[in-house]
């Protein structure tokens, strides 16, 4: 099969994969924007705040995925067998806390940032329903993580599909009090959320028990597993939860300019996830492809794959900052009509447009790179250019000039940045010999 032929064979499942992700979040999102920017900040915010534990995630998802990949390239399934059992295992020790935890953060976060009491109590609400499914939400992404070790990505779409229809009925019930229900406005989004992942869950889990995947269904402990998972997993956790943690920071400067230029932030940062989607499809398919190839001891395999990824990325980018520059007034009044709120999500944008190539270039390499085992690298790149690029000239624009474009600028210039330095980190190759 050719490079081109198991970049689309892996990416077309996969973009309806994550746009089926990005739709049961923004069905949400969506719905709630209809009782107006209050409600848009709360979830928005909320949805900033819940990033963090999928940040949190990733000490599982990336190591595994990069261990798995390659078993599964080298056809040692017994072992990948171990390997998602011992993940299963470990992650129930370590998620059930996850509860109390994130009550705690919903009840003093939105404190902490001072953001309006309007804002404040049905964000308190959203995440701390969401709290309770912290769990469910893991497991869901370790078996999703193992289906795609192994190239079965349709299997998730077809759960995915299921789930984004119940989210969006439970939504339209919950929220607005049709069918009999009490209008429960935000708080009724994340209950339908709640509802969504114990049926996911449900899917997956009878899957594997009843044997209807590659891995043989066991509850064995491997801690020499659990050691290389982690071995990759650690960075890049910390990766993830200090950049959840910086863009938190990021957009709770947004706040302080105002809730109407925070709405529009909101909605246009949400739109621009939702377009760049079939990147990050493309990227989870180089880091997959990256693993099986380098498990099969055909790193020039993986190059190619990851090139191959990245040209069709690349692509997609590019239609996507047209449409940002030419038509933002439409993506911008699919979600609200308030004017003022669609004039900030205009200039969001119609700034971030600029920056759309470069970023499927960020997307496509780190993940690879990560893929491959690089994960103390991209820990560096990233928290660097986050923090010089992005943070600290955002907190001159908005308190010594009160700048919104100011911040926006500073957000594509951390782009540019790391699309630079991760291109040429993976030129020079040395991912080709790091040890999973």
């Amino acid at each position: 099969m050719s490079a081109h032929r198991r970049v689309l064979h892996m990416a077309t499942p996969l973009v309806f994969n994550l746009l089926l992700d990005v739709v049961v979040v923004y069905t949400d999102f969506f719905m709630v924007a209809k009782l107006g920017e209050d409600a848009i900040a709360a979830v928005g915010m909320g949805m900033q705040i819940w990033g963090i534990y999928y940040a949190m995630l990733s000490l599982f998802y990336t190591g595994q995925s990069a261990l798995m990949t390659r078993l599964v390239g080298a056809r040692e399934y017994r072992r990948a067998s171990m390997t998602l059992s011992t993940i299963l295992i470990f992650g129930a020790l370590v998620s059930l806390p996850m509860i109390l935890l994130w009550n705690y953060v919903g009840q003093h976060i939105f404190i902490w940032f001072q953001a309006p009491v309007s804002v404040q109590t049905p964000g308190e609400a959203y995440i701390g329903t969401l709290a309770f499914v912290a769990p469910l939400i893991l497991f869901n992404s370790v078996f999703d993580t193992a289906l795609s070790a192994y190239g079965n990505v349709k299997t998730a779409l077809k759960i995915k599909i299921a789930v984004a229809l119940l989210n969006g009925v439970l939504d339209y019930l919950f929220i607005f009090g049709h069918g009999g229900f009490e209008a429960m406005g935000v708080q009724g989004a994340a209950i339908a959320t709640v509802i969504a992942e114990v049926f996911s869950f449900a899917v997956f889990a009878s899957m594997w028990i009843m044997g209807k995947t590659v891995y043989r269904p066991m509850l064995r402990f491997s801690r020499r597993l659990l050691v290389r998972v982690l071995r990759v997993g650690l960075p890049a956790m910390l990766e993830r939860v200090l950049s959840s943690a910086s863009y938190l920071l990021f957009t709770a400067m947004v706040l302080v300019l105002g809730t109407e230029v925070y709405a529009g932030f909101q909605i246009g940062f949400r739109i621009e996830g939702m377009a760049f989607m079939p990147g990050i499809a493309f990227s989870i398919v180089a880091s997959i492809l990256m693993g099986q190839g380098l498990g099969e001891k055909n790193p020039d395999k993986s190059h190619e794959d990851v090139m191959t990824a990245l040209r069709y990325a690349l692509a997609f980018m590019f239609a996507v900052s047209l449409a940002f520059m030419i038509i933002p007034e439409v993506l911008a009044g699919i979600f609200t009509d308030d004017p003022e709120v669609i004039h900030h999500a205009v200039l969001y944008l119609q700034i971030v447009g600029i920056s759309q190539i470069p970023l499927g270039m960020h997307f496509v390499l780190s993940k690879a790179l990560k893929g491959a085992g690089a994960t103390r690298e991209t820990f560096i790149i990233n928290i660097a250019s986050m923090w010089l690029v992005r943070i600290i000239p955002s907190v001159i624009a908005v308190y010594l000039f009160h700048s919104v474009t100011g911040v926006y600028l500073a957000m594509i210039a951390d782009t540019f940045v790391k699309a630079v330095l991760f291109w040429r980190l993976f030129s020079a190759g040395k991912w080709r010999v790091i040890k999973v």
